[in-house]
């Protein structure tokens, strides 16, 4: 019973890690994958990756870099 109760945590601190880092994952990939894509599937990288530019909260970053320049 204990080890379920474990297991749901995990798996909950788990999907809420990958919803955080989802879009950094994204925008360190997609330019990546960019250069080789063609036609649709070029645009699907572009869609994808402006979607991810979309979702981060860049208030946050830049208030986080602001903290460790000051």
């Amino acid at each position: 019973m204990r080890s379920r109760c474990l297991l749901q945590y995990i798996h909950l601190g788990f999907r809420f890690v990958r919803y955080q880092c989802a879009p950094w994952f994204v925008l360190a990939i997609a330019p990546l994958k960019l250069p080789f894509a063609s036609g649709v599937e070029r645009t699907y990288e572009q869609v994808r990756y402006f979607n991810a530019i979309a979702r981060i909260d860049f208030v946050g970053a830049y208030g986080l870099l602001n903290d460790l320049l000051w």
